[in-house]
């Protein structure tokens, strides 16, 4: 094992984590606001990489962006796919909140009570956003040619520019949430809301609406990781279910409705699945990720940073 190729897997562990954490993230905030998981996130993820995509198509023919920024052409053109499918997909993220998931509460008497059937609803959302997005987009897979600029070389190594910019717009959302839920009015009510919700109504907090935004927030997070991932890899329509499966590894890892834990699960897991592949086996790729979870739920089953919780009969 030579330092460079260390370094190669490091950096490349690092650019697939960042992806699986900002899935998890949006799990852990979704377990924290509502009290489930929500088993349809993989494909908010999935919707988010074909909006990014299908804003380049649109702004890919424009020629006065290029002749405004010929030497940030390729930038300018992303920044907005991805503004584009933050935006998109935490609306539709409310939507869906709205329309689907509180009828649920209100019939069956809280989120918490409710859980159950939130759940099912979600495995149900799941089914349906797939089809709904091959009868759109069909089942082939797309390239999202980004011209984001020439390979980068870090430490005597050159990386493709696309994995780079996947670690720092990721790093830069996970930190801009914790700005938002530290140091906004609006943060602390989410946090408010999490921990209490009969506290928080008694206290004047509208719930309803900051379990929308608590929805719409984790929806939009998701997005901007699909339309990351987009330029490395093809979308396709089945692209979210193995990153659920995954970011819901690197949640466990991290430790459940930790959301500081679900990035340092994501990182955990990527560099754990990228170190496993390049020096045991590439063929069993998809297997590494649940082997730590499972690894981990071993010697601590709260996860890195999950806290025990007595629960009384």
């Amino acid at each position: 094992m030579s330092f460079e190729s260390f370094k190669t897997v490091l950096t490349i562990g690092l650019s697939v984590g960042i992806i699986y954490g900002l899935v998890a993230l949006g799990i852990s905030l979704i377990y924290t606001g509502l009290d489930v998981v929500n088993f349809s996130h993989g494909e908010f993820f999935m919707i988010g990489a074909f909006a990014g995509l299908t804003m380049f198509n649109i702004l890919g023919n424009q020629d006065w962006i290029f002749n405004l920024f010929p030497e940030a052409y390729g930038w300018i053109i992303y920044v907005i796919c991805l503004f584009t499918a933050f935006v998109s997909m935490g609306l539709f993220g409310v939507f869906i909140e709205r329309i689907f998931l509180r009828p649920l509460t209100k019939k069956g008497g809280g989120y918490t009570v409710a859980g159950m059937g939130i759940i099912i609803c979600g495995f149900g959302l799941s089914v349906v956003l797939i089809n709904v997005a091959y009868l759109i987009w069909n089942p082939v897979a797309k390239p999202f040619p980004a011209e984001l600029g020439l390979p980068m070389e870090i430490g005597g190594i050159f990386l493709p520019i696309t994995y780079v910019w996947m670690i720092i717009v990721g790093l830069f959302v996970a930190g801009g949430l914790w700005v938002f839920l530290n140091k906004t009015k609006m943060g602390l009510g989410i946090r408010a809301v999490a921990f209490s919700k009969d506290v928080s109504n008694l206290v004047g907090i509208n719930v309803p609406l900051y379990i929308s935004i608590i929805f719409g927030i984790a929806c939009a997070i998701a997005g901007i990781g699909g339309t990351l991932v987009g330029p490395t890899y093809q979308v396709v329509v089945f692209m979210g279910y193995i990153i659920l499966m995954k970011a819901f590894a690197a949640a466990v890892v991290g430790g459940f409705g930790n959301l500081p834990g679900a990035i340092v699960g994501g990182f955990t897991v990527g560099i754990f699945e990228t170190a496993s592949s390049f020096y045991v086996s590439g063929s069993h790729k998809d297997l590494y990720a649940f082997l730590l979870m499972i690894i981990v739920l071993m010697i601590k089953p709260t996860g890195f940073f999950g806290v025990q919780v007595k629960m009384k009969a």
